[in-house]
């Protein structure tokens, strides 16, 4: 990481800290305080942003292996701004729900989430993001429907 760029921790606020600690506790699978390249690579891939091994060498440079929580929060906010904004995910989680009469619930069958993301270019949508459909996926109880509850998704990632 190049430690020549400081990050104002000041104009982060404390739930968004607080969300990337959580982040961070979730791609250190192992537990040890450190995100290694390997946690990286999965996590990337598993929210759409394969990275590939040049990419990794800019977050963790040189002999360095993994990050510890400042570091990552450092870098995490730094790739803030190359994530789609809530409100155009919103959107597109809106419009598969409206199809399927949800009204304004974010609530989506999750097939035809993962169709959309083939739509978009993505190759293996349920294994880039097998984590996010894990966490934020449910079975409709009535329908027995596999769903993604977009509304506890965007609950979970914003800064508000």
């Amino acid at each position: 990481m190049d430690h020549s760029t400081s990050l104002n921790f000041s104009q982060l606020s404390q739930e968004h800290i607080s969300r990337l600690k959580d982040a961070f506790q979730m791609i250190d699978a192992d537990g040890d305080g450190a995100v290694t390249r390997g946690d990286l690579r999965e996590v990337l891939a598993s929210v759409g942003k394969p990275c590939g091994d040049a990419d990794l060498e800019r977050m963790l440079p040189g002999s360095g292996e993994s990050l510890g929580f400042p570091e990552f929060l450092s870098l995490m906010s730094g790739l803030s701004g190359e994530f789609p904004e809530e409100a155009e995910l919103r959107e597109c989680l809106r419009v598969l729900a409206a199809g399927k009469g949800q009204g304004d619930s974010l609530t989506v069958p999750l097939d035809e989430l993962v169709q959309s993301l083939r739509d978009a270019g993505f190759a293996d949508p349920e294994t880039q993001f097998a984590k996010v459909f894990k966490t934020f996926g449910a079975t409709n109880k009535t329908t027995g429907v596999r769903v993604f509850r977009g509304d506890s998704f965007l609950a979970t990632i914003s800064d508000t």
